[in-house]
């Protein structure tokens, strides 16, 4: 499954209450199947196993799809999560909004060796 890291800007977010608590992870890389987010602040509120949504995955220009998210593994602050059951129409809006997000960075990168090249 084709993933990506997020750039700098942070484009997209998990909105996400779990126990009456807002959850405001970082999303660190994001896939059409799921997301590794980092969570320091409430690491310990999540299990292996555990079902934590629904959730909101908020893309920027892009949609707010909701995702069903298990928890696959965790390894301190970084937890990685499947989403389960989600819609195709779900599944593409999160794959076009990747490669929004890669042609970004190809473009960027190309602009700064375009720079460094000696004239």
């Amino acid at each position: 499954m084709f993933r990506l890291s997020m750039i700098a800007d942070e484009p997209a977010y998990l909105l996400l209450t779990m126990d009456g608590v807002k959850i405001d992870p970082i999303v660190d890389e994001l896939g059409g199947g799921g997301a590794r987010i980092v969570c320091a602040k409430d690491f310990d509120r999540f299990d292996e196993g555990q079902i934590v949504g629904p959730a909101v995955l908020v893309l920027q220009d892009e949609g707010m799809p909701v995702v069903y998210p298990v928890v696959k593994w965790k390894r301190w602050p970084v937890i990685g999560l499947e989403f389960m059951d989600i819609s195709e129409k779900d599944r593409k809006m999160i794959l076009r909004f990747l490669f929004k997000i890669e042609r970004r960075m190809i473009q960027q990168s190309s602009k700064t060796a375009s720079r460094r090249r000696p004239r």
